[in-house]
């Protein structure tokens, strides 16, 4: 989900920075987010612990093959580029939206495919600056053109695997019967759910585990503890990061989905811990070592503004900095 708008002027920077001043007191750079200059359109972000890799997904506004960026996350330095590619060999041009990595697969949400393209994360690893590797299969998020959930972001929390789609009209509906008002009273537009990873299907457990009714413009989410944080942002509206407490998410009963009867599990105000403002444009977001790292397409070329704003970096915050 994007805006198709350039915006640079002087009145403009000092809006978008001083309206969110708290976001950059409690921030420092991370790294740059590579390829702005070049049509990369950043979406996703997964770190990788073990190798201490951020890996980086999302499409060219070109149309040429959508590429995964990997960042050293000592330094900071782009290690290489790797260009995507179809099953047929062929070069792969979709949204390439969130990324995720476990064990040797890495999945890339497929958005409107209603699908997640699963690569092997070794190939990555192995692929020299500049290859290309080709995904070895397709995990679905659908049943039918009445039965399914869009992947517009996936997550990956220790073992367990979350698919999201992000709700917006007229451009990104969603199924009625994913529209519900909870019993917070917020009407949610849009689904997620989560797997068990450790199955058969490409690392997961093709039954899903349970779904949860969420708000509108999410692109990203992530789990520490029993806190689940969701990165809501569209166009040159100001992103929001919402803090819930899972515990205290309703459960709405049970939803006909995917094909099995799952329980239904709702945020809004009654889970809502906190509201972030942060700067426009926020997509996939992670969090390491106590600190929430945020994914951003502001800066990119399709945008621009952002090369202005401060939007080129990658910022790491400590979110109890934020509310003081």
């Amino acid at each position: 989900p994007h805006f198709h708008g350039k915006l640079c002027n002087c009145t403009a920077i000092g809006y978008f920075r001083l309206s969110v001043s708290s976001y950059y007191s409690a921030s420092q750079k991370a790294f740059v987010i590579p390829g702005l200059s070049d049509n990369f359109v950043p979406q996703g972000m997964h770190y990788d612990e073990s190798q201490n890799k951020f890996i980086i997904s999302g499409y060219m506004s070109d149309d040429t093959a959508s590429p995964i960026y990997i960042v050293d996350g000592e330094n900071g330095e782009v290690e290489k580029k790797v260009l995507l590619a179809k099953n047929n060999g062929k070069p792969f041009t979709g949204h390439a939206g969130g990324v995720a990595v476990w064990g040797d697969y890495m999945y890339v949400a497929g958005g409107g495919s209603r699908c997640l393209y699963v690569f092997s994360y070794g190939e990555l690893l192995e692929s020299e600056d500049g290859g290309e590797i080709g995904y070895i299969g397709k995990f679905d998020t659908h049943t039918s053109e009445e039965d399914y959930v869009g992947a517009s972001f996936v997550s990956v929390v220790g073992d367990r695997l979350f698919v999201g789609e992000f709700y917006d009209e007229p451009k990104y509906p969603t199924i009625d019967s994913h529209k519900m008002t909870t019993k917070g009273g917020a009407y949610n537009q849009a689904l997620m759910i989560e797997y068990e990873l450790g199955g058969e299907e490409y690392g997961i457990n093709p039954t899903p585990k349970c779904a949860y009714s969420i708000s509108d413009c999410v692109q990203g989410m992530y789990v520490v503890g029993e806190k689940m944080y969701f990165s809501t942002s569209y166009g040159l509206s100001f992103s929001h990061i919402y803090e819930h407490d899972i515990t205290k998410a309703n459960y709405e009963g049970e939803i006909d989905l995917l094909g099995h009867e799952l329980a239904l599990y709702s945020f809004d105000k009654n889970s809502l811990v906190e509201d972030y403002k942060i700067a426009p444009m926020s997509e996939e977001i992670t969090f390491v070592g106590g600190e929430l790292f945020v994914m951003c397409e502001s800066a990119c070329n399709k945008y621009v503004f952002g090369k202005f704003t401060g939007g080129k970096w990658c910022y790491k915050t400590n979110l109890e900095e934020m509310k003081k």
